[in-house]
């Protein structure tokens, strides 16, 4: 197994323990999702509650009056498809339990294509999130204004999240697809 996927998937893991959304002992960690399942194409239980929650969390702030709601309604079409899209992007991370333990079976073959169209859909992706943050600054710079500390937080964290799907996420979308192309290509 390639260096670069295992430290993708340690970093993903490292980053999901740093949310202090997730608390320990929320969900007991199984001893192996694989043995007695088939491989899941699906978003990660924790990282689509942190979506919802995001999302959640976005469309309160449009529903605030003021400069915080005029900031929130700016940029809700395209948080509104940026969470959108995540449900498409993100289901291969499901298969990181079975792809950890070395298994690549026909059933995963979906996630090579939704890789190849991450792949090709990066420029696009990276144009939106720099229009996100820019609105995400102007969110930021609006709550602090109001004193609405909870939408101050909201937006590190939904910028630091933005962060990590670029540096962390999709990179192991890519390498997820990468690595079941190989593995059927050896069967």
């Amino acid at each position: 197994m390639p260096k670069c996927f295992v430290f993708a998937v340690l970093a993903i893991l490292s980053a999901v323990a740093a949310d202090s959304s997730v608390r320990a002992g929320d969900t007991p960690i199984p001893k192996s999702e694989c043995k007695d399942k088939s491989p899941d194409l699906k978003v990660p239980d924790s990282l689509q509650k942190r979506h919802e929650a995001f999302h959640a969390e976005f469309v309160n702030a449009t529903k605030e009056g003021g400069k915080v709601g005029d900031a929130a309604r700016a940029i809700e079409k395209l948080g509104v498809a940026h969470f959108a899209k995540a449900k498409d992007v993100f289901p291969p991370l499901g298969l990181l339990p079975w792809l950890a333990e070395g298994k690549v079976t026909p059933e995963m073959r979906e996630a090579v294509k939704i890789a190849e169209k991450l792949r090709d859909g990066l420029p696009q992706i990276h144009r939106e999130h720099s229009e996100l943050l820019a609105g995400l600054k102007k969110l930021g710079e609006a709550a602090k204004e109001e004193g609405k500390a909870d939408y101050v937080r909201f937006v590190e964290k939904l910028t630091l999240h933005i962060q990590e799907e670029a540096e962390v996420l999709y990179p192991t979308v890519l390498l997820i697809g990468d690595t079941v192309k190989r593995g059927l290509d050896k069967k």
